[in-house]
C-alpha cells in the first residue's frame, strides 16, 4: 500500500511508498486506502474522513469480506460477544470490527473521534478499545413540522449517527404527501423522494429508521396550542373521520381504520425493512370523557396492534392513557384504574411500551418499572431534552433491564440540540479525547461541523438560524 504522509501545519511531502512509523501513533496520509466490509455506506465514510481531518485526507476503499474496516498495515482485532465493535490501532495501521454493519459504522466513528488535529501531523494514538454502551437500544425521535428545513433535519440525523444512536423515529406532522388522502399534508409538505433522503441519511449513519403516525390523539397533525388541523382546515367535509373536536381519530369508523391502514402501508414501503412502527396513541382527550368511544378502545387497540404485527412490524405505543392515574408520585398517567386491565390485555404481545415522562428528576421512573414488572411489557423510557429526565430514564433502563431509551426533541431542537450529545454520553457513546475539557454545546458544534458535507451559510451553521432577535 502506498502512503503519502502529511504534516498538517506545513503539508510536507514524504517520498512515495515511504512509511514513517511513530511508536505511539498511526499517522494518516492525504491519500488513504481502506478495506471496508459490505453494508457500510462508503460515500458517507469517505466524507467523514474529510470532515474529521479538515479535508486533509482523501479516502479510497476496496470492498472486503466481513464487518471490518482496515487502513494501513492493519492489525488483527476481534469483536467480543455482547459488544457492538472493537478497534485496534498500531503505529502501522488500524482495524475496526463490528458485530454487524451498524456496529462497524459506530466503530469507525469511534476511530474518527481519535484523530488528533492539534499535533504537527494527523495521527491516531495507538491503543485498543471496544464499545461501552450501557443500553443496546438508543433511539431518538424527530418531529418533521411544515416549518422544518430538510437540510437542518438531515444534519440533526447525522449528529445522532455521530452520537451513535441506533434508531431514528420520524414523525411527519402534516409534512409528508400521501397518495391515500391529499389532505393529510399541507401544500409545503415533503415529497416521498425528499423524505427518502432523510431515511437514506439515517441508514447511511448506521441507524434504523422507524415510521410513526398517530392513530388516536394528535389526529390534527398540528400542535394543539395553535389550533391548526391539516385535514379539516383544508376539507371540513371529512369531519366524520374524527371526534367532534377534531383532535382524535374516530375509532368507531371503519373508514378511518381503512385510511390509517393505507397510511401505514405507504410508510412501510417508504421506510423499508425495520422492526418497529410507532402508533402514538396518546392524549386523546375526547375519548377520556366519552363513555361510548372509551368502551371501544380495547377492541380498537387489539385490532390495531394485531394488524401491525401481521404487517411485519412491532407496534410501539405511548403509555400515558394506559397508565392508572393516581398510582405514581411523578408521572403523566390518565387511565382509569378499573379499565387498565382490559386495555393492557387487548394489546398484541409484541407491543412495545414507550413511557414518555418528562417531569421526572431522579431514578427510578416508577411508571416504567410498573410497565415491565407488573404488566410484563418490553419498555422504552422516553425523556425530553432535559438532562435530569434523561439521566433518570437511562439509569432506570440500565438498572431494571428495560429495552432502551428514546430521546424526544419535539419543538425545542433550536434551544436544546446539545441534549442529543448529552444523552448519548449518559448511554456510553464514544467521544473526542479532549471532551472532558469541554462542554456539550461546544462538542455539539464540533460534531455538526463534521456532519456538514457542503459549505454552510450563516443561517445553516450551528443549530439555530439566528443568534439574536433584533
Amino acid at each position: 500500500m502506498r502512503f503519502f504522509l502529511l504534516e498538517a501545519s506545513r503539508r510536507r511531502r514524504y517520498n512515495e511508498g515511504e512509511v514513517r512509523v511513530l511508536k505511539d501513533f498511526f499517522e494518516l496520509c492525504p491519500s488513504l486506502a481502506a478495506h471496508c466490509g459490505r453494508g457500510v455506506d462508503f460515500p458517507t465514510v469517505r466524507l467523514l474522513f474529510e470532515t474529521f481531518t479538515a479535508k486533509a485526507v482523501v479516502l479510497t476503499c476496496r470492498e472486503t469480506v466481513g464487518t471490518v474496516f482496515e487502513i494501513g498495515v492493519a492489525p488483527t482485532v476481534s469483536c467480543p460477544a455482547g459488544k457492538e465493535y472493537a478497534v485496534r490501532v498500531t503505529s502501522q495501521g488500524a482495524s475496526v470490527r463490528g458485530a454487524d454493519e451498524k456496529g462497524l459504522f459506530r466503530g469507525i466513528v469511534s476511530l474518527l473521534m481519535k484523530i488528533d488535529l492539534s499535533a504537527e501531523t494527523l495521527r491516531i494514538p495507538c491503543g485498543e478499545w471496544e464499545s461501552g454502551y450501557g443500553l443496546n437500544t438508543r433511539m431518538i425521535h424527530f418531529c418533521v413540522f411544515p416549518e422544518t428545513d430538510k437540510e437542518f433535519l438531515k444534519k440533526m440525523i447525522r449528529l445522532a449517527g455521530l452520537c451513535q444512536y441506533t434508531h431514528v423515529v420520524l414523525e411527519f406532522w402534516g409534512s409528508l404527501r400521501y397518495d391515500c388522502l391529499k389532505e393529510l399534508s399541507w401544500q409545503q409538505a415533503f415529497s416521498k423522494a425528499e423524505a427518502a433522503e432523510l431515511i437514506g441519511a439515517i441508514r447511511a449513519f448506521g441507524m434504523e429508521p422507524v415510521p410513526m403516525f398517530n392513530h388516536l390523539g394528535h389526529a390534527a397533525a398540528s400542535r394543539v396550542c395553535y389550533g391548526k388541523h391539516v385535514v379539516l382546515d383544508q376539507n371540513p367535509a371529512l369531519h366524520r373521520l374524527f371526534t367532534p373536536d377534531g383532535w382524535a381519530w374516530n375509532i368507531a369508523s371503519s373508514e378511518t381504520a381503512a385510511l390509517l391502514k393505507s397510511v401505514r402501508a405507504e410508510l412501510d414501503e417508504l421506510f423499508g425493512k425495520g422492526e418497529f412502527f410507532h402508533l402514538g396513541c396518546d392524549e386523546a382527550y375526547y375519548l377520556t370523557g366519552n363513555d361510548t368511544l372509551r368502551r371501544l378502545l380495547p377492541s380498537y387497540l387489539s385490532a390495531l396492534t394485531e394488524e401491525v404485527v401481521k404487517e411485519g412490524r412491532r407496534p410501539m405505543l405511548w403509555m400515558d392513557m394506559l397508565l392508572p392515574r393516581g398510582k405514581f408520585a411523578c408521572a403523566t398517567a390518565t387511565g382509569d384504574p378499573e379499565e387498565i386491565p382490559a386495555l393492557m390485555g387487548a394489546l398484541a404481545k409484541e407491543t412495545v411500551a414507550v413511557d414518555w415522562q418528562y417531569g421526572v428528576g431522579s431514578a427510578p421512573v416508577e411508571s416504567s418499572v410498573y410497565l415491565k414488572e407488573t404488566c410484563g411489557m418490553e419498555v422504552i423510557g422516553a425523556p425530553w431534552l432535559s438532562f435530569d429526565a434523561q439521566k433518570a430514564h437511562i439509569e432506570t433502563a440500565k438498572t431494571y433491564g428495560l429495552r432502551g431509551v428514546m430521546i424526544t426533541t419535539w419543538n425545542t431542537l433550536k434551544e436544546d440540540a446539545p441534549g442529543i450529545y448529552a444523552a448519548a454520553q449518559l448511554m456510553g457513546a464514544a467521544t473526542f479525547d479532549w471532551a472532558p475539557f469541554s462542554g456539550a454545546r461546544e462538542i455539539t458544534a464540533s460534531l455538526l461541523r463534521r456532519a456538514a458535507f457542503r459549505p454552510q451559510s450563516y443561517a445553516e451553521c450551528g443549530w439555530s438560524q439566528k443568534q439574536v432577535e433584533v
